[in-house]
């Protein structure tokens, strides 16, 4: 109460009305004096705020509509499927590669690997599978010189993923401080930087990689451990017997 009133004294004597620094009683919606939909006395500032379409990518994705399987092993046969049929119609030896995502680094990396050595071993079948849509795909692949010899799959649906064992990572998976170290050498080291990520795509989606000879058993290959894992390709060629 004192301070109240010698607040007011101050006022008075700077020629400030006392009632200057009172919040005004804005009269309740008559009808619904609990309306929450009333007008407010002062606009809302975050009522036109809307999530960029760049943060989408870090949402948690839909599970797949299949379940997620084990992942291949050397010498089980590779999951064949209407999409992705293995192995090759044209008896050729493959090299899968599921990308983590569009506009990642090591991505994008792996793929650049993956188009040198399709235009080197034309007797290769070479085979990069991206779960963004096939405009953000599209997009993204002829910024990087595009696919040439290797062969891209869309799948949205992240069905492919899942019959090879590919999910959702953790946190650490992504975010963890080698990955985010690598991402800078490689960025440092060859100019390859994360690119613009597309709202169809995801950060969180496991990557891998495997080769299948040409019975279409595996030969070779796995499940990402971490986001920054570059698989060794030229050791994929040696194991098919391309050297």
């Amino acid at each position: 109460m004192f301070a109240k009133f010698t607040t007011k004294i101050a006022l008075r004597k700077a020629g400030i009305p006392s009632n200057a620094l009172s919040i005004p009683n804005y009269p309740a919606n008559a009808n619904n004096p609990k309306d929450g939909n009333a007008a407010l006395p002062f606009a809302n500032p975050f009522k036109d705020m809307q999530v960029p379409k760049a943060l989408k990518s870090w949402q948690t994705p839909l599970p797949p509509p299949v379940e997620v399987a084990s992942t291949p092993v050397v010498g089980a046969r590779a999951p064949s499927s209407g999409q992705l049929r293995l192995p090759a119609e044209d008896g050729r030896s493959t090299i899968v590669v599921f990308l983590r995502h569009t506009g990642c680094p090591f991505a994008e990396k792996t793929f650049l690997e993956l188009r040198r050595i399709a235009n080197k071993y034309p007797d290769l079948h070479c085979v990069a599978i991206s779960h963004a849509s096939k405009a953000a795909t599209d997009k993204w692949i002829s910024s990087i010189g595009g696919a040439w010899a290797v062969k891209v799959i869309i799948d949205e649906a992240r069905e492919v993923y899942a019959s090879w064992g590919l999910g959702v990572s953790t946190t650490y998976h992504l975010l963890n401080p080698w990955t985010q170290m690598a991402a800078r050498r490689l960025g440092t080291n060859e100019n390859i930087w994360g690119r613009e990520v597309d709202p169809t795509a995801n950060r969180w989606q496991v990557g891998g990689c495997w080769a299948t000879d040409q019975m279409g058993s595996i030969r070779w290959g796995a499940a990402s451990n971490t986001a920054d894992v570059i698989p060794d390709l030229t050791e994929a060629c040696k194991v098919l017997g391309f050297n």
